[in-house]
């Protein structure tokens, strides 16, 4: 999933600074399930929180 830099900002803003560290590149949000990290591709940043979360969902199904 990808945002432009605009709706990464609002968001940010909304959770608010206690929860983000960021590096070069990178801006990692501490969710209380865990963390998110966002990587700049091009104009937007990305991550890849949909499709872990599919993978887990299939682990989970694949040891039931």
């Amino acid at each position: 999933m990808c945002l432009s830099a605009e709706a990464l900002a609002l968001f940010l803003n909304i959770i608010g600074s206690d929860l983000v560290s960021t590096e070069p590149g990178r801006i990692i949000v501490h969710a209380t399930e865990g963390d998110v990290t966002y990587v700049a591709r091009d104009d937007q940043w990305c991550t890849m929180g949909p499709q872990l979360d599919r993978m887990a969902r299939f682990d989970a199904l694949s040891t039931e």
